[in-house]
């Protein structure tokens, strides 16, 4: 199977693990842009001469802010919507970037966690199939399909290490759902005597070594529902303790049995209390969370149900592959000046990673020559 790839240029946690999932299904992927796992990178002009005969086309974006978007103009040249995906992975707005008072507004009404622009209304119209990292039940009722994070091979580590830590709590930021709580919570048992270890800003092989010397890890919200931690804590067979998700999740884990659910703060610590007593069910727990992983939401698995759904799923929507279907540079100008408009240190990735690529090609020519 042939795959073109539109995507964008920095690290996507959901775009590495579906590209790095799609080698492991044996996809052979044409990639627009390096990083997230991609093998080969292809030009413009290959990419719309390899689409010609491709079995389908992936646009994959993120969290727009921080990157540079997919190059959807390209999608004008193939004009193969009918075989075309869109897989989002935004949080807070089809953009990524809050709305004014959206995270302060939601700490205490989650529903304003989705943004009033939460679909990519173009992109929804163009592609024949639309995936959503934050998808919720009302979404899927349009014909949206969740798609969450998942483990990549380099989330697992050691599973060796003595387990020597009741608690490892570690969030970078604190200013989303029930992140701070948490940590209160956490401080407040260290203080009466528990081994609680709180830190950021580890190197990755030291965060996921705390991991798996801990009974317990915590996730909560970050600015989606769905985090990398939470694939993180059961790759590294440690008791997962989630704050509960309110996006769909396929697959999802049963509280209690193969990890542990919260919805309040109360909840939170009752039951942390209740687990730090009953330690041998937290290893119980974290082994059949770690079975469950390997079985659902591993990279492989994630990116077989994206080729399961293009493979399988009847197409509803009607083409006329006469027609020119534009999505256009104007729309690509439109995304990259938002991102601008919304973080003016963008400009500055954006002409740095312009002089970068205009660096390669000046390297390839000379190579060429």
């Amino acid at each position: 199977m042939k795959v073109i790839a539109i995507m964008p240029k920095l690290l996507d946690y959901l775009v590495s693990a579906i590209i790095e999932g799609l080698y492991k299904n044996n996809v052979n992927i044409i990639a627009s842009e390096p990083g997230n796992n991609v093998r080969k990178v292809y030009s413009k002009k290959e990419i719309i001469e390899h689409s010609k005969d491709a079995d389908y086309i992936l646009v994959l974006t993120g969290k727009v802010k921080g990157n540079i978007p997919p190059k959807y103009f390209l999608l004008d040249k193939i004009n193969r919507p009918n075989i075309t995906a869109f897989i989002d992975g935004s949080e807070w707005t089809y953009s990524s970037f809050p709305e004014k008072n959206q995270i302060i507004e939601s700490l205490k009404n989650p529903i304003r966690r989705k943004g009033k622009k939460w679909i990519n209304k173009r992109m929804f119209n163009y592609c024949t199939w639309y995936f959503k990292r934050e998808c919720y039940p009302e979404d899927a009722k349009k014909g949206i399909i969740p798609l969450l994070f998942a483990a990549e091979d380099n989330y697992f580590g050691n599973y060796d290490y003595e387990k020597n830590i009741d608690v490892f709590c570690s969030f970078r930021q604190k200013g989303t759902g029930l992140r701070q709580k948490v940590e209160n919570i956490c401080r407040k048992l260290k203080r009466k005597g528990y081994n609680i270890v709180i830190k950021s800003g580890l190197s990755y092989e030291k965060y996921k070594k705390l991991i798996s010397s801990s009974y317990i890890s915590i996730d909560a919200w970050g600015g989606g529902d769905c985090n990398a931690r939470i694939w993180e804590i059961f790759a590294n067979k440690s008791c997962c303790f989630s704050q509960k998700y309110n996006i769909l999740f396929p697959h999802s884990f049963t509280d209690g049995y193969n990890y542990v659910e919260y919805s309040t703060i109360e909840e939170f610590e009752d039951k942390l209390r209740y687990y730090l007593k009953n330690k041998e069910k937290c290893l119980e727990i974290a082994e059949r969370g770690y079975q469950h992983l390997l079985k659902y939401h591993t990279s492989k698995q994630r990116a077989k149900l994206i080729l399961d759904v293009l493979e399988n799923e009847n197409k509803t929507k009607k083409f006329d592959y006469n027609k020119k279907h534009s999505v256009g540079k104007i729309f690509y100008l439109s995304v990259i000046l938002n991102s601008f408009v919304k973080d003016p240190r963008n400009i500055i990735r954006y002409l740095m990673n312009v002089f970068q690529e205009l660096k390669f090609r000046i390297r390839k020519n000379k190579i060429k020559k």
